[in-house]
């Protein structure tokens, strides 16, 4: 595998993109709005390495190789049964356990909440 690997400052760069999902050294996952305007740009016939570049990937950071990796990523993506999503699936993950994750996230979220509220009124009468 002769994909190039992002250095510390490449990823902090990668990072601080608003349309990257996530980054590791090896790769990098990007938000279902930049796959959506990339998708969008690419049907017009826009090139692939132009459309990075624009939303702030420069290609000597990417590569060549990852540059033709996304453009077939986001195409399989697009065409596929779950259409364009954030960030990745694992393989072998259905669309019904993300959106069971994602419920469990939002269900432990308002939990914290309401655990949080009840400590503040603990403190309040205890004090």
């Amino acid at each position: 595998m002769s994909k190039k690997v992002f250095t510390e400052e490449e990823m902090e760069m990668l990072r601080n993109n608003p349309y990257t999902y996530s980054v590791t050294p090896s790769t990098l996952y990007f938000t279902k709005e930049f796959k959506e305007l990339f998708w969008q740009e690419y049907q017009k016939g826009e090139v692939p390495r132009q459309i990075l570049s624009k939303y702030g990937y420069p290609a000597e950071v990417l590569g060549k190789k990852r540059i033709w990796g996304i453009a077939h990523n986001i195409k399989d993506q697009y065409y596929s049964e779950e259409g364009l999503r954030e960030g990745f699936l694992k393989r072998g993950a259905s669309v019904e356990s993300n959106h069971e994750i994602q419920e469990t996230v939002r269900r432990l979220q308002r939990e914290v909440r309401q655990l949080r509220q009840e400590i503040e009124g603990i403190k309040k009468t205890t004090s």
